[in-house]
């Protein structure tokens, strides 16, 4: 359990060389960590409304972590998270990813795709119809499908143990952790000055805040930063099959079938799927990122399973009054204009960072640029991906241009268009 300090304990003890990340989830966790491995006299706080649970899209993300993306940054990034997750015992499982074709564009599209991965040192290998469905049996159906692309080094990460082990070590490490609601700050010569909590208010005294803060990040900067942040938050229905006994042999990889925007993973004790193919709906998360359930979601989902040789399996009414059944629920993600995160720090206020809209394939990757930059540590490609994440990139674009944007991004996730 985290032994949390309060807000009286910090502004007892004042000091410039303190970092303040704000948000638990595994950004938040990945930031901790990193910036607490170095060798330095940093004082790290990690602050979040609630300690002990994840309520964030960490909580509910399904896991997939595909390396290969057309923008390179999200490739660079990704190849980077996975060569960490891999040294956390049970953190991430090597199952593969598998994506598959049905039609003659898609095929010419897995060719190209595994042309780039290859090009970009991943291993990608076009697969028969019949292979692929040797993977996958309960999943694939060889006779609807015309190719399969499978990245044998991509893999399934259990976003919750990630975090939880990257802040046991943080807190190792010194890391201190207080239990609070941040709800806005103060600011004062381009410098944040104040973090105001529901339960009182932190001065800073110079240091430096890093907001990870996922779906939340653009309310709480609203006030204090000049430029756009457009950070969207989105619903997206995933779903399951009841519990059934843990399948025996090789696991079967992370499925994506390209052409439909679905998705299918073997949880060990249920399988899940989750799909884009839908108008995209923006939200507005609350308490968590577990968000109202739309009556449209069902035929959503319907229309997903059909994809699926065990399609009837699936559950497709939403969630129940069970909080403990795994139901059909709405997922909330973060998107942005160019489906990149926002990371870096904000012009015109010299101590404060964002690190935010990442997703768990690029968290870790992410969180060690940002705190190779804050601790002086820069290697040579960061400049190049710094400014690719650069916070202010979408300065004097009107808001509804951008959320329109990003909006438009969630039916291809995967990042097609980015380079």
């Amino acid at each position: 359990m985290l032994q949390a300090v309060g807000i009286s304990d910090l502004n007892d003890n004042p000091s410039s060389d303190r970092i303040f990340i704000i948000g638990g989830g595994i950004v938040g966790a990945s930031l901790a960590y990193f910036l607490s491995k170095e060798d330095n006299d940093r004082k790290i706080v990690l602050i979040d409304k609630y300690l002990d649970k994840l309520l964030g899209s960490t909580g509910y993300a399904p896991g997939f972590v595909g390396q290969y993306n057309e923008s390179h940054v999200l490739t660079s990034l990704a190849k980077d998270t996975v060569s960490e997750y891999i040294k956390i015992p049970d953190g991430f499982n090597v199952v593969g990813g598998l994506e598959l074709s049905s039609t003659p564009d898609g095929v010419e599209n897995l060719h190209r795709r595994k042309e780039a991965a290859q090009s970009s040192g991943l291993p990608a290998e076009i697969i028969s119809p019949e292979v692929a469905a040797s993977l996958a049996p309960d999943f694939i159906d060889a006779k609807s499908v015309k190719a399969g692309l499978l990245f044998s080094t991509d893999g399934a990460a259990n976003a919750i143990r990630i975090a939880s082990y990257y802040i046991r070590e943080a807190q190792a490490r010194g890391v201190q952790f207080l239990e609070a609601e941040v709800t806005g700050f103060a600011t004062e010569s381009n410098q944040m000055t104040t973090i105001n909590c529901s339960n009182g208010d932190i001065t800073l005294n110079g240091s430096i805040v890093i907001l990870a803060t996922g779906i939340w990040t653009s309310p709480l900067t609203n006030d204090i930063v000049k430029f756009p942040v457009p950070i969207i938050p989105v619903a997206h229905p995933y779903t399951f099959t009841p519990l059934r006994p843990p399948r025996s042999g090789t696991p079967y990889p992370f499925i994506r079938w390209l052409d439909h925007h679905v998705y299918a993973r073997d949880h060990g004790d249920r399988d899940g799927l989750g799909s884009y193919d839908h108008p995209p709906m923006q939200a507005s998360p609350t308490k968590s990122a577990m968000g109202p359930w739309p009556a449209s979601f069902e035929n959503v989902l319907l229309e997903a399973t059909s994809h699926l040789k065990n399609r009837h399996q699936f559950l497709v009414k939403g969630p129940s009054e069970d909080p403990d059944e795994k139901r059909p629920f709405n997922g909330i993600f973060a998107v942005t204009p160019d489906n990149l995160p926002l990371a870096g720090r904000v012009p015109g206020l010299s101590n404060l960072w964002l690190c935010a809209a990442i997703w768990v394939t690029t968290a870790a990757g992410t969180a060690k640029l940002i705190s190779r930059q804050i601790l002086g540590g820069a290697e040579q490609e960061d400049e190049a991906l710094l400014k690719a994440l650069d916070p202010a990139r979408f300065q004097n674009i009107e808001d509804e241009i951008l959320v329109k944007q990003a909006l438009a991004k969630y039916n291809d996730i995967y990042n097609r268009d980015s380079k």
